[in-house]
């Protein structure tokens, strides 16, 4: 009897095998203790974000670059002009001095004579220096502009005055007063600092592309 009963408490099942959920039991925990820990994820790291790219506009005083071909070609342009307005107008000056140094003579002693006619273009100098200033500082100079009428028309009224009468002799002796003007208001066109015009500008600088 006693041997029954230890039959009947050992771990076989009522039909004289094994527990067979007991094994499994054995066998899932022994699996768990040999399987290692899954590792920790590791962190993803940030992808840098691209720094704005600030694109600087070219100001309104800077042109260009000095190697840009056409602002090369537009210097060449401006020096050129300025050595002729400046070459015409020392000629005509010079030859509007003589015409009325010669006018003089017929009044006055040849010492007075020969600085005579900075009294007509004596203001015309000063008026001129005036109006380059008030160009550089982007001033008008309405004053110094009359000041220059004046006095070219009054070496234009002499130099005709005291001519033979004819057309032609007036037309000779008269334009040098005017070319010398004209081409004073030439070169103060070339060192103004205004603003030119919009298509002007959009020429130097390229064309502008659409902001997207």
């Amino acid at each position: 009897m006693q041997n029954l009963w230890q039959v009947a408490d050992s771990p076989m099942s009522t039909t004289g095998g094994w527990d067979l959920d007991e094994e499994l039991a054995q066998m899932l925990s022994t699996t768990q203790g040999l399987d290692p820990a899954p590792p920790p994820p590791s962190p993803v790291r940030a992808k840098p974000q691209p720094r704005p790219v600030h694109r600087r506009r070219p100001q309104p005083g800077t042109r260009g670059l000095p190697g840009n071909p056409r602002i090369l070609t537009v210097s060449v342009l401006v020096t050129l002009i300025t050595l002729c307005a400046v070459t015409m107008l020392t000629w005509s000056i010079s030859y509007s001095y003589d015409q009325l140094r010669a006018i003089a003579l017929l009044v006055v002693s040849p010492d007075l004579a020969h600085w005579w006619p900075l009294t007509v273009y004596g203001p015309w100098l000063l008026a001129g220096l005036s109006i380059l200033r008030a160009s550089v500082q982007r001033r008008t100079a309405r004053r110094s502009w009359a000041v220059m009428f004046i006095s070219s028309g009054t070496a234009v009224a002499l130099c005709i005055g005291q001519s033979t009468g004819s057309l032609l002799a007036m037309v000779i002796v008269g334009i040098p007063p005017i070319t010398a003007l004209v081409c004073f208001r030439e070169l103060v066109g070339q060192f103004s600092s205004r603003p030119g015009p919009k298509h002007a500008a959009d020429t130097l600088n390229g064309p502008k592309h659409p902001k997207p």
